[in-house]
């Protein structure tokens, strides 16, 4: 099971989180797409296959 089969039985199972989710968003999808993106931007960010070994 991952964590995305976890979080919608969790839904699932306790109406509130799902009432949660409908007044303020799924907070914890958005956290997961910002730290994808945070991450994939330092990867960028350090980027070091253009250096060759001498």
């Amino acid at each position: 099971m991952n964590q995305h089969d976890h979080m919608s039985r969790a839904a699932a199972d306790a109406p509130i989180y799902a009432t949660l989710v409908r007044e303020r968003g799924d907070v914890p999808a958005e956290a997961r797409q910002v730290a994808a993106r945070v991450l994939e931007e330092a990867d960028r960010a350090v980027d070091f296959s253009s250096v060759r070994a001498v």
